[in-house]
């Protein structure tokens, strides 16, 4: 990942100063990595969406730093900082989908019906904040919220085997459409934000194994984008394996 620098920084920090478990005996430091396995989607599926063809999730990998603050022998919030990527890709079949298109000639709006092939690859800068519950003295469940700033825009997709349509009733113009491409990565949001919950598990004293859920509460496009008909969010479990120092 492009952002691995950062996170060496701070794997070197944890090694040199955080590894004192008995001067830090209420904190709990760990690093680890991982993978993002989900979708970036709207909530439900549109009338305008028939079919969904096909759906593969991209190797979307995280790497991340945190800390967990124990206030008592059950209790404690916990934060960090993860660099993650978030991906995927799906072909559908949509009739009168509102969409706009760049042409050679210009940009066009307008109503497709036929297939359409999308592929996201989001890289992100995630901060999240968590109240922990120690429900085994190896086990522990977590909920809250994160942040997330997008470092690494990526929205693409192909448009084929339909046709075009614009205008009002009666004075439409349709176009035969093979293949489209078509690119809103400059028009995706900055920002991010939305719930967590998950567990995590130490295995074995150094050995930390964890799962999230990540449930987008903010649309991935900026505010009136117009190049679908619906906004998205995205919602990614994340496994992770790392060390608890």
């Amino acid at each position: 990942m492009k952002h691995t620098y950062p996170f060496l920084l701070l794997l070197l920090l944890a090694q040199s100063g955080f590894s004192q478990e008995n001067s830090w005996g209420k904190f709990d430091f760990k690093v680890k990595a991982g993978a993002n396995i989900g979708g970036t989607a709207p909530m439900g599926i549109p009338a305008q969406v028939r079919e969904i063809k096909s759906f593969n999730p991209l190797i979307s990998l995280s790497m991340e730093a945190g800390v967990v603050r124990w206030l008592d022998a059950r209790w404690g919030i916990s934060s960090g900082i993860r660099f993650e990527n978030k991906g995927m890709t799906t072909v559908a079949r949509v009739k009168e989908y509102a969409m706009r298109l760049h042409l050679d000639d210009g940009e066009i709006s307008g109503l497709f019906t036929g297939e359409v092939e999308t592929k996201v690859k989001n890289g992100y800068l995630n901060i999240p904040l968590a109240l922990h519950y120690r429900l085994l003295a190896s086990l522990n469940a977590r909920l809250g919220g994160y942040y997330a700033y997008l470092l690494d825009p990526s929205f693409t997709g192909v448009a084929c085997a339909g046709h075009f349509r614009q205008g009002d009733p009666g004075f439409e113009h349709n176009m035969e459409m093979e293949r489209q491409p078509y690119e809103f990565s400059s028009e995706l949001s900055k920002h991010d934000f939305g719930l967590l919950g998950g567990v995590e598990w130490n295995a074995f004293r150094h050995l930390v194994v964890s799962f999230d859920l990540n449930w987008g509460l903010h649309t991935i496009f900026v505010k009136g984008f117009t190049g679908v008909s619906f906004p998205m969010y995205n919602v990614y479990s994340n496994v992770a394996f790392g060390y608890h120092f």
